[in-house]
């Protein structure tokens, strides 16, 4: 019932069991196929792998595999809103990472631990989404609040995104490490904006998620362009000396799914400026 994820080239695994983020992304990826299959077969069989993965992620420690595990399961409830073992694990795990907000977060440091590492915005996309779906409203308040934030102690005196760097991160009562900067931190960052435009309607939300992916276009600290127009792909990151050559899996990955939640908010502004001037004119 669990996920491996190192491989060696002659194509035996390194491990019998992979880490709790891996396998937790794992059944993200699963509850989100489960939610646009397009067929019985990719339905079934997707189905049936969410299902026995699921319960090891209660037995998980990690704050960030319940984050990616609860965005998962939301998806999964998309198409079985019924499944009462999910929305149990769901409601679970989502106390479990509210949980780590209450106790270490204060006035100035809202967040859930005393170091800000990687995937910070999945944290709070996690908590947005299930504090309208459980609902659990100081949740929801929870998620708002340190989603501002991470976006506030990640903007530079230009007022472009800086993330931050994972050389060193940012300890609490300490300097945050400005490199290397990755492009999934950006990704996770558009997804919980949109999420929280979702919960809210506010539109500084969409003008956020613009500035996020402006990241990608220059606007960061190096002024580097990380999305290659020639290749397609998506440069690794952002280095002292500007952007790392490397194109990764990853790295193009998150440059495509900001660009696809960012063309998502649109249309739907869109639609809603649309279904509003209708309604006037009615």
């Amino acid at each position: 019932g669990r996920f491996r994820n190192f491989m060696s080239y002659d194509r035996k695994w390194l491990e019998d069991v992979g880490s709790e983020d891996s396998h937790a992304r794992s059944l993200w990826a699963l509850g989100e196929v489960v939610s646009m299959a397009p067929n019985d077969g990719i339905l079934g069989y997707t189905t049936r792998l969410f299902n026995e993965a699921l319960p090891a992620i209660e037995g998980f420690h990690s704050p960030r595999a319940w984050a990616f595990a609860l965005i998962g399961i939301h998806a999964y409830l998309r198409r079985f809103s019924g499944d009462t073992h999910s929305r149990r694990m769901r409601e679970c795990l989502a106390l479990r990472l509210f949980g780590l907000f209450e106790q270490h977060s204060t006035a100035d440091w809202p967040w859930c631990e005393d170091i800000v590492t990687y995937s910070n915005g999945r944290l709070v996309h996690a908590l947005i989404l299930c504090g309208q779906w459980l609902p659990h409203d100081d949740m929801l308040r929870q998620g708002l609040r340190s989603l501002n934030w991470l976006l506030r102690i990640q903007t530079n005196e230009n007022g472009d995104i800086s993330l931050i760097g994972c050389n060193g991160w940012f300890p609490r009562n300490g300097v945050r490490a400005l490199f290397d900067q990755q492009p999934i931190e950006i990704s996770s960052l558009v997804d919980a904006c949109a999420e929280a435009y979702r919960a809210t309607s506010d539109l500084r939300w969409s003008d956020e998620i613009r500035r996020c992916l402006n990241w990608f276009l220059g606007k960061n600290d190096m002024g580097a362009w990380l999305y290659d127009f020639k290749t397609g792909g998506c440069r690794d990151g952002l280095t002292p000396q500007g952007a790392n050559q490397n194109e990764g899996a990853e790295s193009t990955l998150s440059w495509l799914l900001s660009l696809l939640t960012t063309y998502g908010l649109i249309e739907r502004l869109d639609s809603e400026k649309d279904q509003a001037q209708n309604g006037q004119g009615g």
